[in-house]
């Protein structure tokens, strides 16, 4: 074919870089907007440990729902997040929200505990296709209205609507003031400019018992497809000389009950479960898959001392009595933390009472596993998982329903496996008829286990007594301790085993005062930790 014009090569070279350049910088862009449709990822706000001048402070980065893996820098850079709040400049965001209509991610400034630390809080926009290094003001929450300092509140709790507007939590963190107004709600609109938002006071949540003052401390809020609110609250209080994080609870707010004009009510609010598992630990983040399952960040304290060394850790739950750690959590960029967590689906249900209980023993080489579902007549099959570490997994068996008609049931498998090793890891991987799949918790079996607890320590909350059934492999004594949160030595004494199941009971505790306490069951050199709460 003959050329209409000819165009000198050094020319084209030109031309082509230009063009592989805005196709790379095309695709870059797009990369970075918050996935809202597959259902793959929520996402997260990692903030430093120890800040200091000069910080780039907030890393946001999406996390796969499945595994937990934590992705690349949205954006491809950290945001450098500060306020100074009356004396002193804090560094980075304990709050953000992801909008599927803007495609971008919001957050909220920090402040300290006491009087020279009040001031306003910016609400910033960050957008991951223009991403700036402060991003965007696009409000501040400051002033009074309704009689309200807002410069007092701090707000670590915050997330989209399926409205298009953002909510936040805020918490008076002055040791003073009146337990009525401890604890607001604040409504924002959603928009790209500086100073473009505006802020609004709700109402106040109810005060009295677990809703009281601080113990609605520290958490997150998330929004289902009806636009009710779920509120996962970590207390902060007095345990002898320290202050630490004790329940963690989960709170529902009806989309009805939230109020769409601004006032100084009460909001009605209702308490929906007590995550155990998640007790005294201080709770940062909750976010909602399309499926209504629940993802939580945490912090996890040494000897539950806030001053203290902690890890940071993701649970899961997909119903409303336990959650699952999430050990694939990584890696979690140096010297931070998950602040927050959020999403940008809104499940029709959440938490939909999937029961996926796993237990599981040893006997004489050979791992024994137990799990309870409830949702029996929606599964298509269930794949029972082994691993080496508790990461890596690999399905050994699919065991299909049986009676599959009925809602309730429960499943045993026995791995005969040779060289199993000591101690091996298993879960159930539960495939429903509509695609969704659940896991349930991971259990560990020990080979060469001397004891074994069979099922959970009851009644769990106690009065006056608890049971438990513990197993040996052979005669001995066993030795149960009670230990308060402070370490001190509530109770110790010692049983009579014999080889196989022993049922336990613990009497003389009912003059102990409520509150959480701590199990030690032990046989030789062997220990069982469990958790109870007197009530």
């Amino acid at each position: 074919m003959k050329e209409l014009f000819k165009i000198p090569w050094n020319c084209k070279i030109i031309v082509m870089i230009f063009i592989s350049s805005f196709l790379g910088t095309l695709n870059k862009a797009y990369a970075q907007l918050p996935d809202c449709i597959t259902g793959t990822v929520m996402y997260a706000a990692f903030s430093p440990v120890a800040p200091t001048v000069g910080n780039d402070s907030t890393e946001i980065r999406s996390v796969n729902y499945a595994t937990g893996a934590i992705g690349p820098l949205m954006g491809g850079r950290r945001y450098y997040i500060q306020k100074t709040p009356g004396t002193t400049t804090f560094y980075g965001s304990s709050a953000m929200g992801v909008s599927p209509v803007t495609s971008k991610f919001y957050l909220i400034t920090q402040m300290g505990s006491s009087s020279t630390q009040d001031g306003p809080k910016d609400l910033i926009m960050i957008d991951p296709i223009a991403p700036t290094a402060s991003g965007t003001v696009i409000g501040t929450i400051t002033g009074t209205t309704g009689g309200i300092d807002l410069d007092e509140y701090h707000f670590v709790k915050m997330a989209i609507a399926p409205n298009g507007f953002g909510y936040a939590l805020g918490v008076y963190r002055r040791t003073t003031g009146a337990a009525a107004t401890y604890n607001i709600l604040i409504r924002y609109s959603l928009c790209a400019t500086t100073n473009c938002s505006t802020i609004q006071l709700l109402g106040f949540l109810p005060s009295g018992g677990i809703t009281d003052k601080n113990n609605l401390f520290n958490g997150d809020i998330a929004f289902d497809g009806t636009g009710n609110l779920y509120f996962l609250a970590s207390s902060f209080q007095p345990v002898g000389s320290i202050t630490k994080y004790t329940d963690t609870r989960l709170f529902k707010i009806l989309s009805t009950d939230i109020p769409s004009l601004p006032g100084t009510g009460t909001i009605p609010m209702s308490f929906l479960n007590d995550f155990n598992s998640l007790d005294s630990t201080g709770a940062s983040g909750i976010a909602l898959d399309p499926g209504g399952n629940m993802y939580f960040t945490v912090r996890r304290y040494t000897n539950n001392d806030p001053t203290a060394a902690f890890v940071t850790e993701l649970h899961k739950s997909n119903d409303t009595s336990s959650t699952i750690l999430m050990p694939g959590f990584s890696p979690i960029p140096a010297n931070t933390s998950a602040g927050d967590l959020g999403s940008c689906f809104f499940p029709n249900s959440v938490l939909t009472t999937n029961k996926l209980q796993l237990s599981g023993k040893s006997d004489i080489g050979n791992a024994y596993v137990q799990w309870q579902v409830n949702n029996n007549n929606l599964v298509n099959y269930y794949e029972l998982q082994r691993s080496d570490d508790g990461i890596n997994f690999t399905t050994i068996e699919t065991i299909n329903p049986t009676n599959a008609s009925q809602s309730s049931a429960v499943y045993q498998y026995k791995d005969t496996e040779k060289e199993l090793g000591k101690y091996k890891y298993y879960r159930i991987r539960q495939v429903m008829k509509n695609g969704l799949r659940y896991y349930s918790n991971i259990v560990q079996v020990n080979f060469n286990s001397k004891i074994n607890l069979t099922g959970s320590l009851s009644p769990n909350p106690f009065i006056d007594h608890f049971n438990f059934i513990i197993e040996l492999n052979s005669s001995k004594s066993i030795g149960v301790r009670l230990t308060d949160q402070s370490g001190r030595i509530v109770y110790n004494k010692s049983f009579n085993g014999k080889a196989g199941e022993n049922k336990i009971t613990v009497n003389d505790i009912s003059k102990l005062k409520k509150g959480f306490y701590f199990v030690e069951i032990s046989a030789e050199n062997e220990v069982i930790r469990q958790k109870l709460i007197r009530q």
